[in-house]
């Protein structure tokens, strides 16, 4: 009789480790940005290459969140090409976006300005990223954090020359 009971419990065991050790990951994962604070939003490097203009950056916000980047050149005189706004998404812990400039817009001898902006805004933000940043920011945190609207938005600005 103890040899049947044995096996029993063995195994009762084991299904209430497993159900154990289960719920401490699911939690553990759901939880994993529970305490993290969102504070870092850089655009590192800026670069053209003919008419392309290349931008990358570093960021904590979480993967797939969007970022809208704003680029402004204020010395073409024309409309055509002078603002744009992109959307990219962001990978883990970077962003990479290519922005095609105007053909005639090539770095001829004259001095080219770029204004560029990096803004995440939690509206804008799929559903599992509200849930991380707050559906109003909520955990956005630092110098690069301004209230707009009830809500918090991260910016990230950068003047360039050519």
């Amino acid at each position: 009789m103890f040899k049947q009971i044995l096996p029993k419990r063995k195994g009762l065991l084991f299904i209430l480790s497993s159900f154990v050790l289960i719920s401490f990951f699911l939690t553990s994962v759901t939880n994993l940005y529970a305490d993290q604070f969102f504070s870092k939003l850089d655009i590192d490097e800026i670069s053209l290459k003919g008419h392309k203009l290349h931008i990358r950056g570093d960021t904590d916000l979480p993967p797939g969140s969007t970022l809208q980047i704003k680029l402004s050149i204020p010395k073409l005189d024309d409309d055509k090409g002078k603002d744009h706004d992109v959307k990219v998404q962001i990978t883990p812990g970077k962003f990479f976006v290519m922005i095609d400039l105007p053909k005639e817009w090539k770095n001829g001898g004259w001095i080219k300005f770029l204004s560029l902006k990096a803004i995440f805004d939690p509206d804008d933000q799929p559903k599992k990223v509200k849930e991380i940043v707050g559906n109003k920011g909520e955990k956005l945190n630092g110098p690069k954090v301004k209230v707009q609207k009830n809500k918090k938005i991260m910016v990230s600005v950068k003047n360039v020359a050519f």
